[in-house]
């Protein structure tokens, strides 16, 4: 009987490991238990966050553009290097 009762045992801790692991893998699934009022201000912070790494990566875009533009300037203009890019053309 004893052994009965830590077969028994055992497959609990196994499902409650699977749904532990399952937890860890899944993207949507709570890792602990929440209080009410912290799962809100969690995902407030996380839409924050993502509308801040947004203005960085918006920002880092219109950096290179300038930089891009301003790299075209001193080749052309100052030191008058141009590319011509020449295809075949079938006849």
């Amino acid at each position: 009987m004893m052994d009965l009762q830590r077969l028994a045992t055992m497959l609990l801790q196994a499902a409650d490991a699977a749904v532990t692991v399952r937890r860890f893998i899944a993207f949507w699934g709570p890792l602990g238990d929440a209080s009410a009022w912290l799962t809100p201000l969690v995902a407030v912070g996380s839409v924050l966050s993502l509308a801040i790494l947004t203005g960085v990566a918006v920002g880092a875009l219109a950096t290179l553009l300038i930089t891009l533009m301003a790299l075209y300037y001193l080749v052309s203009e100052i030191f008058g290097v141009s590319v011509d890019i020449r295809t075949p053309v079938p006849v």
